[in-house]
């Protein structure tokens, strides 16, 4: 019986699959011209992906389901496949009024505004012939406006007694297991100058003082501040009597032997000046599923990178999108640049697409990413990580990530993620467990704003929403003291 159940189960796994078909077209609108970043989800699932530059898309569906094309001032459009393979649609305009969501401290007010301009005119997210408006601090690019997007915080090395509780939790223990990471044994380290002042990009190494201990647990840089944060088990759950320190800065090496139970340890140097270079690193999910705030998100970070060249010193931008095997790309990069026009640029050829499962190749992204000309000397290295799924989990990618971490770790590299719609819990928990093991911070999109689809709620006991261009920009001033 067993068999005979398992063998129907198969035999309907492929007949399902035979009905997919790759389903491409071109959306024009009634000058038939293309039109960029259009939703085009399947009806009655998550599965969707976005319009090209030129109008093209592409997506696997069955024939029985139904295309629903959506894009604001035009009328949402839905169309059955059927046995046809190519799906070309025109969408006419709306001569409704668009109605936004403006954030204003924690509240929210709405405002309604005419489509003023023809989405024809529509050239890479932007609008030609149409200058930049103002309500408040947002600012209007196209049809998207940047202050728009909301989200919250959660900073779990500065509340770690909440951490080690929540980690605890049974319906967390399986994803802790799954990806190997524990992080409950948390040690600050201090190196301070002779006036008092935090040494930056000191090196910190943590070893185990059982025998045969020649490889550290750990090893880092401390920050603009002169703080790194090791722990004790990073990969595991074995514990030492006691663990050696060490400090290794301008040429000179510096080392104490500590307790189990010591949670911070503080070393004093000579006065150095220290670097004034920035490096942040944008790696960016651009699947299909992230087609419903790609846009916003486009014009959050150039807001986010121009406000950075009036608030910071010298700084350079580089840029990491991924997607999944099998789709257009894995990961299209971009190395630093001091050029933050060219990195706007960069920043606004890009579109959501591809896709079709939840996973898709963060590793690689991440393996890229480390893998750039960052500055060793700068006085902050920051790369924030934008996504709504997890990798797939493999002990190949768990391996990968693994390194990828230690990485970060070791050059100084702070991985803030910012989780966009549709993530679930094992996003949520393995991008805190990426942000505490490189002393960075969590940060999540919030339903506040109206724009894409639901949010999870983060598992903590008390957040603050802000803009998300604000939040970034004030992380970015924060860690790197400016």
């Amino acid at each position: 019986m067993k068999n005979q159940v398992l063998l129907f189960l198969l035999a309907f796994s492929l007949q399902v699959t035979a009905q997919e078909h790759l389903v491409s077209g071109v959306v024009t609108d009634a000058t038939n011209t293309p039109i960029p970043g259009v939703n085009v989800m399947v009806k009655g699932t998550s599965k969707g992906t976005q319009t090209n530059f030129d109008g093209q898309y592409s997506i696997v569906a069955q024939k029985d389901q139904t295309l629903v094309f959506s894009f604001i001032g035009f009328e949402t459009l839905e169309v059955k496949i059927g046995e046809s393979k190519t799906v070309d649609v025109q969408m006419e305009e709306s001569h409704e009024a668009l109605e936004e969501v403006v954030i204003m401290g924690y509240a929210t007010k709405k405002s309604e505004r005419s489509l003023s301009y023809a989405v024809s005119d529509v050239l890479g997210g932007s609008v030609a012939g149409v200058s930049v408006t103002k309500e408040g601090d947002s600012k209007v690019y196209g049809n998207y406006r940047s202050g728009t997007l909301t989200a919250g915080e959660i900073n779990d090395i500065e509340n770690f007694g909440e951490w080690q509780e929540i980690i605890r939790e049974k319906e967390f223990q399986k994803i802790k297991e799954d990806w190997g990471f524990h992080l409950e044994n948390k040690l600050i380290v201090t190196v301070k100058d002779k006036n008092g002042k935090g040494v930056n990009n000191a090196k910190v190494s943590l070893y185990s003082a059982n025998e045969h201990a020649n490889t550290p647990e750990m090893t880092t840089k401390t920050d603009v501040f002169g703080k790194s944060i090791l722990f004790k088990d990073v990969e595991c759950n074995a514990n030492s009597d006691y663990y050696y320190v060490q400090v290794v800065h301008n040429d000179k090496l510096f080392g104490k032997k500590i307790k189990s139970n010591v949670k911070e340890v503080v070393f004093s140097t000579e006065d150095l000046s220290s670097c004034n270079n920035l490096d942040i690193m944008f790696t960016i999910d651009a699947t299909g599923s992230m087609g419903d705030e790609m846009e916003y998100l486009k014009e959050e970070l150039k807001d986010i990178i121009g406000r950075i060249d009036n608030t910071v010193g010298e700084k350079r931008i580089a840029m990491t999108f991924y997607r999944d095997q099998g789709d257009e790309y894995v990961v299209k990069d971009f190395d630093f640049t001091s050029n933050l026009n060219e990195a706007q640029m960069n920043l606004n050829k890009q579109y959501a697409g591809g896709g079709g499962d939840y996973e898709e190749a963060v590793e690689k992204a991440m393996k890229i990413a480390m893998s750039k000309s960052w500055n060793e000397n700068a006085r902050a290295r920051l790369m924030f990580l934008l996504l709504d799924a997890p990798p797939h989990l493999t002990e190949e990618n768990i391996e990968t990530i693994h390194q990828q971490i230690k990485i970060a770790q070791k050059e100084g590299i702070k991985i803030i993620p910012v989780v966009a719609s549709g993530a679930d819990k094992t996003v949520e928990m393995l991008m805190r467990f990426f942000s505490i093991s490189t002393n960075g911070t969590y940060v999540f999109l919030t339903d506040d704003s109206g724009v894409g689809n639901p949010h999870l709620k983060p598992t903590t006991s008390k957040y603050e929403v802000e803009k998300l261009n604000d939040l970034i920009v004030r992380l970015i001033k924060k860690y790197a003291n400016a």
